[in-house]
């Protein structure tokens, strides 16, 4: 799996750690060939990439609800 943007990623963390950005640590998804993972409806190709992605984006969810802060 084609992983370039790994390193950009961890970088970036770092930078968010130093000035206290509110970062999600876990779950972690890191997609390669992302244009191969798609339909021609543009749903996914796999039921496991799309129950992957479901998993990853509730947690996301979760943790937007939990950290936002209400102007």
């Amino acid at each position: 799996m084609a992983l370039g943007a790994f390193g950009a990623n961890r970088h970036l963390r770092q930078s968010l750690v130093f000035l206290d950005v509110p970062t999600l640590q876990q779950p972690e998804a890191y997609l390669g060939h992302a244009g191969e993972m798609f339909g021609r409806d543009g749903g996914f190709a796999d039921p496991k990439t799309e129950a992957f992605m479901k998993t990853f984006l509730d947690a996301f969810a979760d943790w937007i609800g939990r950290t936002a802060k209400v102007a």
